[in-house]
């Protein structure tokens, strides 16, 4: 009984469905989907979000500090309060940072694609030292 509804069912559905929509749709869908998988592939291998980063692209940091960037053990930058010196992880110690001012006179700077860069003195007396970096908005140029 259940089988005869079944086959019931499924001839109506096949007489009533247009092959022509039918495979026209599928195709989209398929190429659809395959387009998608292969897009999120290539930006998953682009060179920021190798990194593990989520979230929107972010240029690569372009400040050259007296060493690597503050680092707590949770990747680059982790270290820093935004652009400012806070911590940083030397030889198996979390050492607590202050901005350097052997390079520059106020220890930091910004440059012209738009970060902001302070170089960092860690550990009392120094015994490393360290950068930080936040992107900002597009350097202030002023009007003519």
């Amino acid at each position: 009984m259940l089988e005869q509804r079944i086959r019931t069912v499924s001839e109506a559905l096949a007489r009533g469905i247009n092959r022509r929509t039918f495979l026209r749709h599928t195709g989209t869908a398929v190429v659809s989907g395959v387009s998608t998988l292969v897009m999120g592939s290539l930006l998953a291998n682009s060179p920021v979000n190798a990194a593990g980063r989520k979230g929107p692209l972010i240029p690569a940091i372009t400040c050259s500090p007296p060493g690597p960037y503050c680092n707590t053990g949770a990747g680059n930058l982790s270290g820093c309060h935004g652009a400012h010196c806070y911590q940083h992880l030397y030889n198996g110690t979390i050492l607590s940072c202050e901005v350097y001012y052997q390079y520059y006179a106020a220890g930091c700077w910004t440059s012209a694609d738009g970060w902001t860069c302070c170089d960092c003195s860690c550990g009392s007396p120094r015994q490393t030292t360290c950068g930080c970096a936040q992107q900002h908005s597009a350097p202030f140029i002023a009007a003519e």
